[in-house]
């Protein structure tokens, strides 16, 4: 099993290499919608991959998603919290493959998770919406508070 995913995500790194090129870091053709486009199928992907525990397909999309998150077109602001969101997005997509190669889809469910999460919040930023960050509130006063 373990051989079959490792040549699973060799094949898909190699695939992989074609997008790469296609996607390059610095390219002024991608328009930023056509990035978000190209990062909602990946993330798409990568759900499917993760339901049907598919390593291959998490990895090879996952890196995608750090590819995208280099583009030119990905860049739509040049702020430190833009900055931030996407620094936090390709640490979310590193750990997705991660999770891939060591074949842990709990660890893939969670990147996943907190990918989408950071997506979510960039995009509300973007639009000018406060994000909400949620303080660890221990269960004795979470009880107390309703």
């Amino acid at each position: 099993m373990k051989t079959r995913t490792v040549l699973s995500i060799v094949l898909a790194v190699a695939l992989l290499a074609g997008v790469a090129a296609t996607v390059a870091p610095n390219d002024p053709k991608i328009t930023t919608r056509e990035v978000m486009k190209l990062k909602l199928e990946s993330s798409q992907k990568v759900l499917e991959g993760i339901a049907i525990e598919n390593f291959a397909t998490i990895f090879a999309n996952a890196q995608k998603l750090v590819v995208l998150s280099q583009a030119a077109g990905w860049q739509a602001r040049q702020t430190p919290e833009y900055q931030q969101f996407t620094a936090e997005f390709r640490r979310h997509a590193e750990a997705l493959q991660k999770a891939a190669r060591s074949e842990n889809v709990d660890a893939a469910s969670v990147a996943w998770f907190q990918l989408t999460i950071s997506c979510v919040n960039c995009h509300r930023h973007m639009r000018g919406v406060q994000t909400v960050q949620s303080p660890a509130i221990p269960a004795a006063q979470a009880v107390a508070a309703q």
